[in-house]
């Protein structure tokens, strides 16, 4: 489909046509995106660690990626018991998760495409790879996260191009950045000395986080007549798509008509205060990407976009879209997400949506470091990841029990030493959010 938005501004240039007032705000928000990479290996720790490069867009700019690729596994695992007693099934508290691929795996790999929040302003995908490297690990799916452009040197819907973009750099054999993509991530096997991957290009997902999860729901619509492309604007995974779609939705941004000051508050949370507040960051910077006259065009307000076509074209929800929908309690957009999962249920897909609501925390609380957060909200973030993870296990079909091989080592009651191996096949259990 032929839109009339297909590129903008170098941002470098765009840098020098902005007002004082707007430049000094972008660069102060912009100050986390110096960081260098390599601070992953101290956020995300347990890995794997992310491969970084670009690959073209449908325009003259490039779109940076960071990709997630399962480690290799360790096949054999040992636990030693020392005690007087039988040892035998204590391995059982030890299966492990089948962490990892083998060297000589054949198998397509299902992918997650991730997208960042920040008000299509600010955030980097380095905030997302606690999340994306624990699912790339512990379903040995490759995890692709998003670098889409932000404003105000781009303007909507510039992150929803990119983001379609980065699909059909999966899906599509025809697009500019097919090959690119799989080149990038043959470059880093090869350095590693290892077998290239291949990617399943009929396993997909998507996961999004505030403004990312606007993009991730946009992906699994179909706009009949849109204002902004001036045409239809159909998803990118076509209607007859032949597996789920699941969408991971983290407090996602569904309608923009209100900016974050205007909408309102749920008993309990404070009014925003902070430098964000008081020097208006999100008042002077979210207009430069989304004009006000735009807000309710359905590209920029998700939720506003019709579930199912009136007049039974394949428009709306794609029919294979399956939701998971995180609500933090203390979040502003928790009234337009309650609007559209009475609006979902209403227009006949209520079975394909779970809602998870997490009490006693905020709005962005699963993208906080471990060390700015208490232990309960630690727990609950955990068990916000393990029921995403879950949840793509489910309709993704897959299998990630391991069968573990464990020597058990104890003694007899005339201390002679004993060995014995066992196979053991587990899983981790599943654990409700409310759980601690």
């Amino acid at each position: 489909m032929k839109h009339k938005y297909t590129d903008d501004k170098n941002p470098a240039e765009a840098m020098f046509t902005q007002p004082f007032g707007i430049s000094w705000r972008k660069a102060l928000v912009s100050l986390p995106r110096l960081v260098p990479d390599f601070v992953l290996n101290f956020t995300a720790s347990e890995g794997p660690q992310p491969i970084v490069f670009e690959i073209p867009s449908r325009g003259k700019h490039l779109i940076p990626v960071y990709v997630w690729v399962p480690p290799l596994r360790k096949h054999r695992h040992h636990h030693i018991f020392h005690s007087q007693k039988n040892a035998a099934g204590a391995h059982l508290k030890d299966a492990l998760r089948p962490i990892g691929i083998d060297d000589d795996h054949d198998a397509k790999l299902p992918v997650l495409i991730d997208f960042h929040g920040g008000s299509f302003i600010l955030g980097s995908c380095q905030e997302q790879a606690p999340f994306c490297a624990r699912m790339c690990r512990e379903l040995n799916c490759v995890v692709i996260s998003v670098d889409y452009r932000l404003g105000p040197y781009a303007q909507f819907p510039a992150a929803n191009l990119d983001a379609e973009d980065v699909v059909l750099a999966v899906i599509d054999p025809s697009s500019r950045a097919f090959k690119p993509l799989r080149e990038g991530i043959l470059w880093e096997m090869l350095k590693q000395g290892r077998k290239p991957i291949e990617l399943d290009e009929q396993k997909i997902a998507f996961s999004g986080f505030s403004s990312g999860g606007n993009i991730a729901l946009n992906l699994a619509l179909s706009i009949k007549d849109d204002p902004t492309a001036e045409t239809d604007w159909v998803s990118p995974l076509p209607w007859d798509w032949p597996n789920d779609i699941p969408v991971l939705l983290f407090y996602p941004s569904l309608d923009a008509r209100l900016l974050p000051h205007e909408r309102p508050r749920p008993e309990g949370l404070n009014p925003p205060s902070g430098f964000v507040e008081r020097w208006k960051i999100e008042k002077e910077l979210m207009p430069t990407y989304l004009p006000p006259e735009k807000r309710g065009h359905p590209r920029a307000s998700p939720g506003l976009a019709d579930i199912r076509a009136r007049d039974g074209e394949n428009f709306g929800l794609h029919p294979k879209a399956r939701m998971l929908l995180v609500l933090p309690q203390f979040d502003s957009l928790n009234e337009q997400s309650m609007t559209w999962i009475q609006k979902v249920r209403d227009e006949g897909r209520g079975d394909d949506l779970i809602v998870e609501e997490v009490k006693g925390v905020v709005h962005g609380w699963t993208q906080f470091p471990d060390s700015w957060i208490s232990d309960l909200e630690r727990k609950l973030k955990l068990n916000a990841f393990r029921r995403a993870r879950e949840f793509l296990e489910d309709h993704w079909h897959l299998d990630t029990r391991l069968a573990v091989e464990t020597e058990v080592i104890s003694h007899d009651k005339d201390g002679v030493r004993q060995s014995s191996t066992s196979i053991d096949t587990a899983a981790a259990g599943s654990q409700n959010l409310g759980e601690a």
